[in-house]
């Protein structure tokens, strides 16, 4: 028992290997911010000669969790503006640069920010400067991991997704020399078998749809339902369904139910949400939630009715 401590560093790099491939090695990680932690860091000590970082800062909030400490480090930030095409800016980035941080996808409602060809775009730009690109990717959207590779900086940082137990992967080829700061350090209970969401469709639920949110046309994964309801908190809306127990908890999202600090730092990564009430009127629902309870439709319209109807008659 007096040797059970280094049990935890042989069990994670055993875990690790046996996952990796001789062209795509793998780290796995408790949370998506131990991931982009351990990984932002271990290269800036790692290659401290390139002191610079970029910042495509869109789609995902775990930057802004990381922004504070890179500043607080004197680390020098590059941000695209809202102004430049990602192409332009990462064409202008210095090349101290030592890695570029983005997302392709919005975290929450899965609008598909890069297509596909311009991920594969960005990826190969950064290689041909030799700078590490850091893409933090839904592991519901089934990007070609076999094209990503053919760039040697390339770096998927892959999140379990909004309704998957937290946990997170990172994809990367032997360029990647910087070691792991934390991973040792963690619990070695993963979830090592590949677990895609259900990919379906209701076209009648984009009754309760509007699009003054999202520019058309939008594209979006394939594992959720992004409903804006008119008039009507979609906190309420969520509780409601709840406890009528017309769908698990983990299965639906409301953002306007998170802290309102938490919300005003979205419109640093979602600039959108700053212009429109959406966030209080949203509702996220995975579409595993529509397997399991045939019947959720029409729930979801009776109570959205009821809601409306108590609203009308308190006006009155």
């Amino acid at each position: 028992m007096a040797m059970n401590h280094y049990e935890t560093p042989d069990q994670y790099f055993k875990l690790n290997q046996a996952h990796s491939t001789t062209l795509i090695k793998t780290r796995f990680y408790q949370t998506l911010q131990l991931a982009a932690y351990d990984i932002c860091f271990s290269l800036l000590q790692f290659l401290s000669h390139r002191p610079k970082i970029a910042i495509l800062r869109q789609g995902t909030s775990v930057f802004e969790s990381l922004i504070p400490i890179f500043l607080r480090q004197q680390t020098q930030i590059q941000f695209k503006t809202e102004a430049q095409s990602a192409i332009a800016f990462l064409s202008e980035i210095d090349k101290e640069t030592n890695f570029v941080l983005w997302s392709a996808e919005n975290e929450i409602t899965g609008e598909i920010i890069y297509s596909d060809s311009q991920c594969h775009e960005i990826h190969k730009i950064l290689s041909e400067k030799k700078i590490f690109s850091i893409q933090v990717i839904q592991s519901s959207r089934f990007l070609d991991k076999t094209e990503v590779f053919k760039n040697n900086f390339s770096i998927l940082l892959e999140t379990a997704g909004l309704f998957e137990p937290e946990q997170a992967q990172i994809f990367f080829t032997e360029k990647l020399k910087a070691p792991t700061l934390i991973g040792i350090f963690q619990q070695n209970k993963f979830n090592t078998t590949e677990n895609k969401s259900i990919s379906i469709q209701f076209q009648k639920l984009m009754e309760f749809q509007y699009s003054q949110l999202f520019q058309a046309p939008t594209k979006f994964l394939s594992d959720r339902q992004v409903l804006l309801f008119k008039n009507c908190s979609g906190q309420m809306l969520m509780q409601k369904l709840i406890q009528n127990k017309s769908i698990r908890s983990e299965l639906i999202f409301a953002p306007s139910s998170l802290a309102t600090w938490i919300l005003e730092t979205f419109k640093n990564w979602w600039p959108e949400s700053a212009h429109s009430d959406a966030l209080l009127n949203m509702l996220v629902i995975s579409n595993q939630a529509f397997v399991l309870n045939s019947n959720l439709e029409s729930e979801i319209k009776k109570i959205y009715d009821e809601i409306q109807m108590m609203t009308t008659w308190s006006i009155g």
